[in-house]
């Protein structure tokens, strides 16, 4: 009978722990598809960019062709006519190196003209590549712009460069696109009640505070950081 009742009781026992392992294994095994199906679709980009790649290659060595036989013809004309003149005459060539020199500074003025010009725009164009996000929407159009070029295989750093953000502003206003992305309706719930007089990083707290909240949520951010739907950013 005592054998029995053991017997008994170590199966109750069991049974609990055996559950618990399967659930874990079928958590494992759905993360493992998430990272294959993930790097299905980095392998398609970066096989789209290299083909791209290759085009734009093939197109430019089709122009450098052309520039090169199209440039043979004067060269060789120019040979045949130094050839034919059996007395040089110094004045010509002297004349012919004094505008030369001329052409020369003329075309070093002009690269320094586009260089400035160019130095303006490019200046232009990262003050407004680095206007801060002011609203919810803005913050989560940013935060997939960096999941975009991180996801094509740069750098985590390299993505706030051409993005135009600092890491710490990232870091503040992620609560608020990873609950838009892995609880779409929760998020819904907390943008009714903001009002555009409340900082961002207010909002942020609240978007952090529901995920703690929300085992669920947790749980999403994490198999959406694996998959790569999300960035794998720590907060401290």
């Amino acid at each position: 009978m005592h054998s029995q009742e053991g017997c008994l009781s170590t199966g109750v026992s069991v049974a609990p722990t055996a559950h618990l392992a399967d659930k874990r294994q079928s958590h494992e095994l759905e993360m493992c598809k998430l990272r294959v199906e993930w790097q299905k679709e980095k392998i398609d980009e970066l096989t789209k960019e290299r083909d791209y790649l290759k085009e734009q290659l093939v197109s430019a060595l089709k122009r450098e062709d052309t520039g090169s036989s199209q440039a043979i013809p004067l060269s060789s004309n120019s040979s045949n006519d130094s050839t034919d003149e059996s007395s040089p005459d110094t004045t010509s060539d002297s004349f012919a190196t004094s505008s030369s020199e001329e052409d020369r500074k003329k075309k070093r003025t002009k690269r320094k003209g586009k260089r400035k010009k160019y130095g303006k725009k490019s200046k232009k164009m990262e003050m407004k590549t680095r206007q801060r996000a002011q609203t919810p929407q803005q913050v989560v159009a940013r935060y997939k712009k960096i999941r975009r070029h991180f996801n094509r295989g740069g750098t985590m750093s390299a993505a706030f460069k051409h993005v135009g953000v600092d890491r710490n502003t990232v870091v503040v206003n992620t609560p608020i696109a990873e609950l838009y992305i892995s609880a779409h309706d929760k998020y819904k719930e907390l943008i009714k009640n903001h009002s555009s007089q409340v900082k961002l990083s207010a909002f942020a707290t609240q978007c952090a505070a529901a995920i703690q909240e929300d085992p669920a949520i947790q749980d999403t951010i994490k198999a959406f950081k694996a998959s790569g739907k999300l960035l794998p950013l720590k907060r401290k």
